[in-house]
């Protein structure tokens, strides 16, 4: 029953962590009119947030000292839920910037708590509960894909701060099922430990992370504009990225879940590449079949990535606070490199006048993953002179980083 309730609480708040994202793409076209804005600013607005989530994730480790996992959860909700409320009043670019720095700390601070509740409650069934934390997101992520433009026929400022409800509910239901029980996590270790900065293995997640993230907030920010200049209306774009999103959410609960029980990670970091690659050749054509079949495979291959993502540091860490400082810091990063992706590729865009440009960023991006995961045996040296231990995958000498850094 206990489980049950820390997998609902889960749920819950991880579906408001992409809204004030999610909820801008749709409208992105509404916004650039009424705003008179060009591709570069329009895409700050889902990049600072994400740029933000890395920043400020490094007040993280002061937030649990200071006011305990709990409280700070419960806090951050609240302020989500402010300045997403906020874009429904104040409508001038400024006031979205803002919001998007505010939504930005929210969720810096709550992604890698709720990372140290799952270590604590599940720390034998992580890969089950990073596939519903990512299924959650999805959710959310589909949700407002789906039903921004149409909110948006009241106006499209309604369209974004109605979203603030769900943020609201959140925290009225994190404060029943876990006010009265504060996690405060501050004891003598806390005061001492610190991000694994010096760890080799940690910057190599950094890498991952930021790649697919950035991968992720691209295909997000930019599908709607790619698909509209192949012809599709609006309405019709938002619909296919709506299909990505549910996707992309479907195969990051399905594909952890596969990863217990069959293959190494390392063999599905190449396969969902391979889809990737495969689905982003399928968008560079104008046949409506492959748009499809591209919008599938790279939804698929990104569904992959985002939860193996979140598993590795957690796989990483031996407890709840080490896993929340693991995570931060590899999301602090990490959401750095991810958030300036869109920002460079609405630039490019400006440059060339042409969406497809995107298309090839997303081919080097995930090139580089690809070949950050089929080097893996290259790394095998400098984690074995390091902690002694040989692995045999990519993958294999990230999940044992904990052991070297301790060995340092």
């Amino acid at each position: 029953m206990k489980n049950k309730k820390m997998i609902f609480v889960v749920f819950i708040v991880a579906l408001n962590l992409r809204l004030g994202i999610s909820s801008i793409p749709p409208l992105i076209g509404m916004i650039k009119q009424d705003l008179q804005l060009n591709n570069f600013q329009v895409s700050l607005l889902t990049s600072i947030p994400v740029i933000c989530m890395g920043m400020m994730a490094f007040g993280v480790k002061r937030m649990q000292q200071q006011f305990g996992r709990d409280r700070s959860i419960l806090a951050c909700l609240f302020l989500l839920a402010i300045a997403t409320a906020s874009r429904g009043i104040f409508s001038s670019y400024i006031s979205l910037v803002i919001s998007a720095i505010v939504i930005g700390f929210s969720i810096a601070i709550i992604g890698p708590l709720l990372s140290s509740l799952i270590k604590e409650f599940f720390s034998k069934q992580t890969g089950l509960l990073i596939g519903i934390y990512s299924i959650s997101m999805g959710v959310g992520s589909a949700t407002a894909s789906r039903f921004s433009l149409s909110l948006a026929k009241n106006t499209w400022p309604f369209a974004l701060g109605i979203w603030s409800l769900l943020a609201i509910l959140a925290g009225l239901i994190w404060f029943v099922m876990m006010g009265k029980k504060s996690v405060q996590m501050m004891s003598s270790v806390a005061k001492v430990k610190g991000f694994p900065l010096s760890n080799k293995q940690a910057w190599k997640m950094v890498l991952f992370f930021g790649l697919q993230s950035g991968m992720f907030y691209g295909m997000s920010t930019w599908l709607v504009e790619l698909l509209v200049q192949k012809g599709f209306s609006r309405e019709t774009a938002s619909q296919y990225l709506t299909l990505f999103v549910i996707v992309q959410m479907l195969f990051s609960f399905v594909i952890p879940v596969l990863m217990d029980h069959w293959g190494k990670i390392r063999n599905w970091i190449i396969f969902c590449g391979v889809m990737i690659v495969l689905g982003i050749v399928c968008l560079m054509m104008n046949v409506f079949f492959l748009l499809i079949v591209g919008i599938f495979l790279v939804g698929f291959g990104l569904g992959g990535y985002f939860p193996i993502a979140m598993l590795l540091p957690l796989q990483a860490s031996e407890d709840p606070l080490e896993a929340s400082l693991w995570t931060g810091m590899i999301q602090s990063f990490g959401y750095i490199v991810g958030g300036m992706i869109p920002i460079l590729l609405g630039i490019f865009v400006d440059i060339f006048k042409s969406f497809n440009i995107f298309l090839y960023g997303m081919i080097i991006l995930c090139s580089g993953i690809l070949l950050l995961t089929i080097q893996g045996r290259g790394y095998e040296n400098d984690e074995k002179s390091q902690s002694g231990e040989r692995n045999d995958s990519t993958a294999g000498e990230l999940h044992s980083a904990k052991r070297a850094d301790d060995r340092r």
